[in-house]
């Protein structure tokens, strides 16, 4: 996605919280079984994707949830941040403008709903991604703008998660291409990161975001055992070297990643991404420790944006409990039940 409308496990260059509170829609009569109080306008699709992975490990998705997903498909299978009016058909997608169907809401609602079995609303979804994929192998957020690393790394984690589809080979093979071109070069800062467009800087979320599509798929279990990144070189692959970049910087930074946008507050955001990035391609265990620690310590901070209950956050922390095998009902120093608080924001 853009700068302009980048964030979780997020969107728009603010944070889930922040952009919650801006032009707030009127709740649709149709929001039965939407995770989360705040405003859905730019995030309830993503929210709600990130609330359905967390919760089917723990086969805890209501049904309204699974039923409010699908609801929001448009016609042709993608999907937007948030449909007010269902009975108002889906716009097109204006990549000038940032509106219309998106990759990020697309990618992590077919994701979401191939995890609760619901398969032919997921290949809907999986093949107009397909059908909109970039010349150069990758995604925008907005489905036809230019491609950035972040939207590519979340259509491949799709893809993934839909890999006997046979229209996914070839679109696999050209996503893994672009993100092995947009790495970072192996000299000077940054180096084995990925960055938010190939020739920019290392980014953190984007980093992880990239990482999650080469390793796999959505949701992580904890593995078995963690490979070194210790050791790892110029000539290493692309997964081996985006995970030593970020299992590192968690270690040097205590697992408080910084944000893009301001160096000197934390980004909880892309430390919970990058801790199941690592989990997912099971490198870096220091790092992935390092990232926990810190989220277990900032969970209240991280969920909480004044009174308001952020969602996608519980769900990145459920998301990084079950990738790490910590439980998700009694989370960090002050034993936060993430599940149950999950489950009781859902809109009656």
């Amino acid at each position: 996605m853009s700068r302009v409308t980048r964030s979780i496990i997020g969107v728009a260059g603010l944070s889930l919280a922040a952009a919650s509170l801006m032009s707030p829609a009127i709740a649709a009569s149709t929001d039965t079984g939407l995770f989360g109080p705040t405003d859905p306008t730019y995030d309830g699709v993503y929210r709600q994707s990130l609330s359905i992975i967390a919760l089917q490990p723990l086969n805890k998705v209501p049904s309204a949830a699974t039923n409010w997903l699908k609801s929001q498909q448009c016609a042709d299978g993608s999907f937007l941040s948030y449909r007010a009016s269902l009975s108002t058909p889906c716009p097109v997608a204006d990549p000038s403008k940032f509106s219309g169907p998106d990759s990020n809401s697309t990618a992590l609602a077919a994701t979401a709903l191939r995890a609760v079995q619901q398969h032919a609303a997921a290949d809907k979804a999986i093949n107009v991604l397909v059908a909109k994929q970039n010349a150069d192998g990758g995604w925008g957020y907005t489905l036809g703008a230019g491609s950035d690393v972040n939207s590519t790394g979340l259509v491949l984690t799709a893809l993934h998660g839909a890999a006997t589809l046979p229209v996914n080979a070839t679109s696999m093979n050209k996503a893994q291409a672009y993100l092995a071109k947009a790495q970072v070069p192996c000299t000077g800062t940054g180096t084995f990161g990925l960055p938010y467009q190939p020739g920019g800087k290392a980014d953190f979320l984007a980093s992880a975001q990239g990482l999650i599509g080469i390793a796999g798929t959505l949701p992580v279990a904890k593995p078995a055992k963690y490979a070194p990144v210790k050791g790892t070189n110029c000539s290493s692959d692309s997964e081996a070297r985006v995970s030593a970049f970020l299992a590192n910087a968690l270690v040097a930074d205590k697992g408080q990643l910084p944000s893009a946008m301001d160096p000197t507050q934390a980004d909880d955001n892309s430390t919970a991404n990058a801790v199941v990035a690592l989990a997912s391609a099971a490198k870096g265990q220091a790092g992935v420790l390092a990232g926990l620690g810190h989220l277990q310590r900032h969970v209240t901070a991280f969920t909480l944006f004044g009174p308001k209950f952020k969602a996608a956050a519980a769900a990145a922390l459920i998301q990084v409990a079950e990738a790490t095998g910590t439980n998700p009902r009694a989370f960090g120093s002050e034993k936060t039940n993430l599940v149950a608080n999950l489950l009781n924001s859902i809109t009656k």
